[in-house]
């Protein structure tokens, strides 16, 4: 009787030039393996036939070993995105409470409102400041007009200062020049006169003693000739003692006086000089400082002002309304009437849908295989169906290690894939699952991955029909989901058994274990198992966990 069992996992092949890997659970590393099994529930697939045993009713799948051309491709889940996305970002200072808000999948276009925010705080603000704007604009201007009365009196100063240096100029000028030499002038003309005067009281005096003595005069007559030649000698004396105190006394101490008067004057004018440059330059700083405090209570008007329309936030181009509630299930946000937000929190996403992406995230070890412009094949939950185009637009230039906490081994790379189409119904945030293309397999000798059995690092097949069927070890090359190139080991035609008995697994060979293999050659480097994840010949619907060991018969 035979038995119809499901097929044992199978082993990669060749990490660097194959593909196959099963998806690891969230957290765990994933492995760039070159093979996946894939049960299949039904007979008749992969040009396989089905046998009847004998006395029986289950089948045996066989398949005929033959060269095929088929694609290599790498199978990656992600995330629908638009490519272009602008944040809605709350800019209010502090925390803010939202009192309203769009409904999300709402279709906006440019300066829509978005979200309304609780702004009484910043209305009383705006009003305390709009008063303290107010009262520093009369200070500043009172301050200018002060600082402008004081430059004119500062002028009006220094203008009679001035004036009293040229007076006292003048004043000097006119002494020496004039009432200097105009004295002298008439202390040599008095004593000129005097002495004149004197000289006709000594000849008068000479005359009256020759008359006294001829008795033609009176001695009365003669004593007032001796009088008057005395009084015109002492006016004699008089008028030299004048011109010497003029000379050594009046004069000078009237040019020293003139020229103290000058010099004070000058000092005076230095004074107001320096007085007024002191009093300019604090009615300036003065001015300058209620002109600071005008200015920056100006700013921070403006500042609330602009906090206040904040409070209102409108859209800044036409999209879709997307709530922001976090990037990863530990970091979720309520976005919602009622919640707190906090300044520079994206609150809403507004993506553009005409054009869109699909982020996914390589494992290191498939990096080299993933090229920019390499075309891929994307599905996406919620439109059944239907396999969008696209290329590998960006490859991140350094891994991402968001979840390294999970897993510090764990090294990704995002990559984007651009869709060649957009439709209404691709909405950001859903799931996609894209085919990216990575090489092509033309007209080798293949075998579905289902019929390759691991074991020790081997990989077998069992030749023949489920009567006479032994394993047979196999050289495996380049694999997609589907099939896997067979170096060594099978031929063209012949027949191989695509699930296979307990009893009949137990028959694989006890070989020595090898690590993995490069083009049939062992690898240089051994990949270890992931922490918290699959073993690497684990397969994607489930299995034992074991390399080699296969599932219980159906």
């Amino acid at each position: 009787m035979t038995t119809t069992t499901t097929a044992p996992e199978v082993a990669p092949p060749d990490e660097l030039t194959t593909y196959g890997t099963s998806r690891a659970r969230s957290g765990a590393r994933r492995w760039a393996i070159a093979g996946v099994v894939v049960v299949l529930g039904a007979a008749g697939v992969f040009g396989s036939r089905a046998l009847r045993s004998s006395g029986g009713s289950e089948y045996a799948q066989l398949f005929t070993v033959s060269a095929r051309s088929f694609p290599v491709l790498l199978r990656e889940k992600g995330e629908l995105k638009a490519a272009e996305s602008v944040d809605i970002k709350c800019r209010v200072e502090g925390r803010s409470t939202i009192i309203w808000l769009v409904e999300e999948g709402t279709e906006v276009q440019e300066g829509d409102l978005l979200v309304r925010l609780a702004s009484d705080q910043i209305d009383e603000r705006v009003r305390a400041e709009e008063i303290r704007f107010a009262n520093a604009e009369a200070a500043a201007a009172s301050a200018e007009k002060e600082h402008e009365i004081l430059l004119d009196q500062n002028k009006s100063d220094l203008r009679k200062a001035s004036l009293a240096v040229d007076l006292a100029k003048l004043e000097k000028r006119k002494y020496l020049e004039g009432e200097y030499k105009q004295t002298t002038l008439d202390i040599e003309l008095e004593i000129k006169r005097a002495e004149k005067v004197l000289q006709r009281a000594e000849s008068d005096l000479n005359n009256s003693k020759i008359l006294y003595e001829q008795k033609f005069i009176s001695l009365g007559d003669l004593r007032n000739d001796e009088i008057a030649d005395l009084e015109a000698r002492n006016a004699v004396e008089k008028a030299k003692l004048r011109k010497k105190t003029e000379e050594n006394y009046t004069h000078p101490k009237m040019l020293r006086q003139k020229e103290s008067d000058l010099s004070e004057a000058q000092k005076d004018y230095e004074r107001v000089e320096k007085s007024n440059a002191a009093k300019a330059a604090k009615s300036a700083a003065s001015l300058e400082a209620k002109k600071a405090e005008h200015k920056l209570t100006e700013q921070r008007l403006a500042k609330y002002r602009e906090q206040q329309a904040n409070c209102e936030i409108k859209a800044p181009q036409a999209g879709l309304v997307v709530y922001d509630t976090g990037h990863s299930r530990w970091d979720r946000r309520q976005i919602t009437e009622g919640a707190e937000v906090h300044e520079r929190q994206t609150i809403i996403r507004l993506p553009d849908p005409t054009v869109m992406i699909v982020t996914v995230r390589i494992h290191e070890a498939k990096t080299d295989r993933i090229k920019l412009g390499q075309e891929a094949h994307v599905e996406v939950e919620g439109v059944p169906g239907q396999i969008f185009a696209g290329k590998v637009t960006k490859i991140a230039v350094l891994a991402d290690s968001q979840n390294m906490w999970l897993n510090p081994d764990l090294k990704e790379y995002e990559t984007e894939i651009t869709l060649n189409q957009s439709d209404p119904r691709l909405k950001p945030g859903v799931t996609a699952r894209a085919d990216i293309i990575v090489g092509q397999a033309d007209n080798v000798l293949s075998i579905p991955t289902q019929a390759v059995f691991a074991k020790a690092g081997h990989h077998f097949v069992f030749s023949g029909t489920p009567t006479d069927a032994k394993p047979v070890e196999v050289q495996l090359g380049i694999a997609s989901d589907e099939y896997v190139e067979v170096t060594s080991g099978v031929s063209a035609g012949e027949q191989i058994l695509l699930a296979v008995s307990e009893e009949l697994h137990r028959t694989l060979p006890n070989l020595k274990p090898i690590g993995p293999q490069v083009n049939g050659q062992p690898a240089a480097k051994v990949k270890q198992r992931p922490a918290g994840g699959k073993s690497p010949g684990q397969g994607r619907r489930g299995g034992s966990g074991h390399r080699g060991q296969g599932r219980k018969a159906g």
